[in-house]
């Protein structure tokens, strides 16, 4: 079975080091390489990708029952015409695309089905392009080269509506919290407000915030309005798009 997603010759730069830290749970589809038990149906995923190494990889992890990759496509074109109708419950898509970037075709897929998770693959963690693909909505973001242990925890998360970073994307959640402090309209933000601000940058909603931070609902939705009132924005949208004027 191929081990990794390398990153393409020629195209993006080689990044290394690891990819997500492993999560265990029972059933968790990165645990060794056996099947799913019988009477379970296997998660069905879709690619796009310009033909690289990432379709094959794919097909490895499904031909050993992972998963079941129903479609593969080789430009955002043909995703967007033909994806939407195979039903997949999750989607690999990789930045570079030969036609429109893979932000902007993750963009446009969720216009189409908004509920679908999408994993991004990139060979270079650069700031720009992790956190429009946040904007556009992706649930994961990977940097090549990536493990198939690693790769499987991250479509495990997705699927389980969880979000799924690389670990070289970390430094840029704390480059934000950052930035955003120094353009608040009222002064630096609390302690609490960043903690809760580095929840957003991850894609968080406010019962996973509670519940990662311990405190009630009502209490995040205090801290984001108050959020809210300090970055002169109106949506979680709008506090991404504001750092990445001032980037």
């Amino acid at each position: 079975m191929t081990d990794l997603i390398p990153t393409v010759p020629g195209g993006e730069h080689d990044a290394c080091g690891g990819v997500i830290p492993r999560r265990g749970g029972p059933g968790h589809l990165a645990k060794g390489t056996e099947t799913q038990a019988a009477g379970e149906s296997l998660p069905t995923i879709s690619v796009v990708d310009d033909g690289g190494e990432t379709p094959l990889f794919l097909k490895d992890l499904g031909d050993v029952g992972h998963f079941q990759l129903v479609s593969s496509f080789f430009n955002a074109a043909q995703a967007l015409d033909r994806l939407p109708q195979d039903h997949p419950q999750a989607v690999v898509m990789d930045v570079r695309l030969p036609d429109i970037s893979g932000i902007d075709c993750a963009t446009k897929l969720k216009a189409i089905v908004p509920e679908i998770p999408i994993l991004m693959l990139t060979g270079y963690p650069d700031g720009q392009v992790f956190f429009r693909s946040l904007m556009a909505g992706a649930r994961g973001f990977l940097v090549k080269p990536v493990s198939a242990d690693d790769f499987l925890n991250a479509i495990d998360d997705i699927l389980s509506g969880r979000f799924a970073l690389a670990k070289q994307v970390e430094p840029f959640l704390t480059q934000l919290v950052k930035h955003a402090g120094q353009v608040t309209r009222e002064g630096r933000l609390t302690a609490r407000e960043e903690e809760i601000l580095a929840c957003v940058f991850q894609g968080m909603q406010d019962k996973e915030i509670a519940s990662a931070l311990g405190i009630g609902t009502a209490t995040v939705h205090t801290h984001m309005h108050r959020l809210f009132e300090k970055l002169g924005v109106h949506s979680r949208r709008e506090i991404v798009a504001k750092y990445l004027e001032f980037h």
